[in-house]
């Protein structure tokens, strides 16, 4: 018996940072996936392979780490299957690479939820009592890998799909809802060049917190404002109101690295900003920033049209996405 799963990764629209403190964020299910892939062992050993930017084989004694933090953190999470028989498997994230560097899609989320959620499932049909996950147990998993840093807006949306508002409450726990783009919108990615840690800049930004009471309050509640502002328009369905959010919200991330010392929003994603005003498209960064994949979103597809000619033109690489419906997919076959 053969289980599969897949989940996919992530556009943050609104609420970077922010959601930190309790603001809601506005996120997107995009249709790039991590497969993961699980069938008995054919002698007595487990077998693993990693399919990243590049791929990586390991083969180790039943019961033993295969070296994956991210798959022996699901394995130990599974104590009723801790004496799983041998196991072949793959984990296949390289669609959220491109020429060997992570896009920032949410590569490290989705991969955690395909094997999780493959992982519960091969171990229920070998009669163990493996719970099938949730978004909260999915979510505390990834913290474990992350160190305890992020939100889970990456995850809840892997496991979700479609676009959801994400909120976490005092203590943390998240809130999550479904929510549509108002009609018309359409986006396109923009990958600027360079990948970005998101944990090292959510602890510059903790630091900064630390650091500046006062002016994080104040930077803080003006972000919080423009993602309830945008959450709440899209869920009205206006669209102007929507975008007007979403392009203020990108300034204010700018303001946002300018004040705690890092480039959230780079000299590259800058420039294609400038060049989005000129079209009339609204573009920001994506995520934590630093670098990885920006969001351009119009109400006018000659518009956005142009924009993604012109962006190839300069030499970025425009992320042809589309919206994800289905979150975490779990599947079983006899082959």
């Amino acid at each position: 018996m053969v289980v599969t799963a897949r989940a996919p990764g992530k556009l943050v629209i609104l609420g970077e940072y922010a959601v930190l403190s309790g603001a809601p964020a506005l996120v997107m299910a995009v249709d790039r996936y991590a497969q993961a892939r699980i069938a008995p062992s054919r002698d007595r050993r487990t077998h693993f392979e990693a399919r990243l930017a590049e791929r990586t084989k390991v083969s180790v004694a039943a019961g033993e780490p295969t070296g994956y933090a991210l798959v022996d953190n699901v394995l130990a999470g599974a104590r009723a299957f801790a004496a799983a028989p041998p196991w072949t498997g793959s984990l296949d994230s390289s669609g959220f690479f491109a020429g060997g560097t992570k896009l920032g899609l949410g590569s490290s989320a989705a991969a955690l939820c395909a094997w999780a959620g493959a992982w519960a499932a091969y171990a229920r049909a070998h009669g163990a009592q493996v719970p099938a996950p949730t978004a909260a147990s999915l979510i505390a998993l990834h913290r474990a890998f992350q160190r305890g840093a992020g939100s889970g807006l990456d995850v809840a949306t892997a496991f979700m799909g479609g676009v959801i508002r994400y909120e976490l409450d005092g203590a943390a726990a998240p809130r999550i809802g479904s929510v549509r783009l108002p009609n018309g919108v359409g986006f396109a990615g923009v990958f600027a060049g360079s990948s970005a840690s998101t944990p090292d800049l959510v602890g510059r930004y903790h630091a900064w917190e630390a650091a500046e009471p006062l002016a994080a309050g104040q930077l803080k509640d003006r972000l919080a404002g423009l993602a309830a502002a945008g959450c709440e328009a899209a869920s009205a369905g206006d669209a102007r109101v929507f975008l007007d959010a979403v392009s203020d919200y990108g300034e204010a991330l700018e303001a946002l690295g300018l004040a705690m010392g890092a480039e959230i929003v780079t000299g590259e994603h800058r420039r294609i900003g400038l060049l989005g005003r000129k079209l009339g498209v609204v573009y920001k960064t994506s995520g934590a920033g630093g670098g990885d994949v920006g969001l351009a979103l119009s109400l006018q597809p000659e518009s956005l049209r142009e924009f993604r000619a012109r962006v190839a033109e300069l030499g970025f690489l425009v992320v042809e996405l589309g919206i994800d419906q289905r979150g975490l997919v779990v599947g079983e076959s006899s082959e």
